[in-house]
């Protein structure tokens, strides 16, 4: 008896399942690899294979949908083997949410749990040992990896399993049109994604209060912003009778780009490219380019940017930003972070200049969730996890269980519990109590995340409405860009050189240690050596395609 398309969403614990047997642990071959990846429609048994499913769903004694499949939570408990990044210091089995997760379907998930720093080279050596677990939870893997892992078999095709098991996802996918930002070049998905509201992580955060001071207004322009850093340091902007310990702007290693995003083209940060007058441009090699890099300069040499910029790191800059009210502007996730929370209600995200060319990320991640094939029974994890992408299980990913983690006010808002068993300040809960943390996880964001209480989250919820007030002026500056195994293996082996030459370059000019002028045909013959040109043409190759 085949197994029947589940059709009605997994709200509480109501999904249909065909089996009650374990998964493998083991890689298998390479013949058994290659076969497995060539199936489109893994829930496609033989008769046998039905004859089997059946009996034991029937043996099972569960709670009985047509054609013999059974409900969560499955009679007798399941395992499955899963490697997975870590929620800071806490290992995902140990977290609340993982734990309500499994319980509520009777499954068993042992975690080869790793740290962070080690995810990447771990999960590797992992893969190309052969000897892997049924998936990879929260591992931090791409798009180029799940290609590669993909086409050698290693992980299993996911859209059939998708639309079969999935309905909460395939809905939210439909909904906005986000099957294409999962699909590999071979036309495959091999990872279900975490799913986050649209908008930037990294932003500009300017000094309002300091605006105000000066009776300023927000910056309409690049020329703008000079004038309005100038201020800041030229004329005590922060009030406190000392006109020289102001710093009006303030960049870290890895932020030089940033302010491309606030050009006349919707710059994508991953790939350094811009659609400018309907052509994919490669923007390091253009004239925007040196100016932009003139631009830096600039500021750099009148004191206007910070002189540490080109030799600090997150820490250093938090150090200084923390020390008093000394910061104009900077970049970074939340101002909180750089400024503290007592002080980040001062900054504002800076307005984009230009209409729909602030980019904008489309809030879907890849790589949150893939399964290997020493997995026997895909489609029980893939049912489990589409309860994730329900309100109700998007509540549990991303804030716990109500009374033990958050409550819920007479207002209807929401709020951290705080002081109680699973920690005393909010960064501390969210790691152990909640599945969100560290890397991305397979999940969709809540409704009622934006309904949080400022009463205990107050920066969160400032930094919220922010975020989306400048997602509703951007727009996603590319469309998927589904590089091949070949070109991220060539692209990753340029970039590996080239984008460190690139920080290189601004800094020298920035400091005086090369002159623009006479130093730029330099830069372009350097970059063209580095593979520039194949670079674009990679990216120009792969932008044609998705957009034919």
């Amino acid at each position: 008896m085949k197994i029947k398309k589940v059709t009605a969403l997994f709200l509480a614990a109501a999904m249909a399942m065909s089996v009650m047997t374990g998964c493998g642990s083991n890689g298998g071959s390479a013949s058994e690899n290659d076969s497995k990846s060539s199936e489109s429609k893994p829930a496609e048994e033989s008769k046998e294979e039905k004859e089997e499913s059946d009996a034991g769903a029937e043996s099972a004694g569960g709670e009985e949908a047509s054609g013999g499949s059974i409900t969560f939570p499955l009679a007798e408990t399941m395992e499955f083997t899963s490697f997975s990044g870590m929620n800071q210091s806490y290992t995902l089995p140990d977290t609340l949410a993982m734990q309500e997760a499994m319980s509520r379907a009777n499954i068993n998930i042992t975690f080869d749990s790793v740290l962070s720093a080690d995810l990447t080279e771990k999960r590797n050596l992992m893969l190309a040992s052969g000897e892997y677990p049924d998936m990879l939870f929260k591992s931090g893997i791409g798009m180029g990896d799940l290609t590669k892992y993909g086409g050698q078999g290693i992980l299993i095709p996911l859209e059939d399993l998708i639309h079969e098991y999935m309905p909460n996802l395939t809905a939210k996918l439909d909904e906005i049109d986000g099957w294409q930002y999962l699909t590999s070049p071979d036309g495959h998905i091999y990872s279900i994604p975490e799913i986050s509201a649209r908008g930037e992580i990294n932003l500009f955060w300017l000094n309002k209060k300091w605006l105000d001071n000066l009776s300023l207004e927000e910056p309409k322009s690049m020329d703008d912003l000079y004038e309005v850093l100038k201020a800041f340091k030229e004329q005590d902007a922060n009030g406190n009778g000392d006109p020289d310990d102001e710093i009006p702007f303030s960049l870290t290693q890895g932020d030089y780009l940033g302010l491309l995003k606030y050009s006349g083209f919707s710059y994508d940060e991953g790939s350094m490219c811009a659609v400018i007058d309907g052509k994919l441009t490669y923007v390091p090699t253009t004239d925007y380019f040196r100016e932009y890099v003139a631009y830096l300069a600039k500021l750099y040499q009148e004191g206007l940017l910070e002189q540490t910029s080109f030799t600090q790191g997150g820490e250093q800059q938090q150090a200084t930003g923390q020390s008093g009210d000394v910061y104009g502007s900077f970049w970074t996730m939340g101002a909180f972070l750089t400024v503290g929370r007592d002080n980040d209600d001062d900054y504002v995200v800076m307005t984009p200049f230009h209409e729909d060319t602030y980019p904008i990320i489309t809030g879907i991640k890849v790589g949150t969730m893939a399964i290997t094939d020493a997995c026997e029974h895909p489609e029980v994890l893939m049912a489990w996890a589409d309860y994730l992408y329900s309100e109700e299980g998007g509540i549990l990913a991303w804030m716990g269980v109500e009374g033990k983690t958050y409550q819920v006010a007479d207002n209807g808002k929401w709020e951290w519990m705080l002081g109680g068993e699973y920690g005393d300040d909010i960064a501390t809960v969210r790691s152990s109590a909640t599945i969100q943390g560290a890397q991305n996880h397979p999940s969709i964001q809540p409704d009622f995340w934006f309904e949080m209480s400022p009463e205990v989250d107050a920066d969160e919820v400032y930094l919220n409405n922010e975020r989306q007030r400048i997602a509703g002026l951007g727009k996603v500056p590319l469309p998927m860009m589904a590089y091949t195994e070949e070109d991220n293996a060539q692209i990753a082996t340029f970039r590996a050189d080239i984008d460190g030459y690139i920080n290189q370059f601004i800094a020298q000019v920035c400091t005086g240690e090369v002159d623009l002028e006479s130093g730029w045909d330099t830069y372009l013959e350097t970059m063209e050596a580095m593979g520039a040109s194949t670079l674009a043409e990679l990216h120009e190759k792969t932008y044609n395609a998705a957009v034919q």
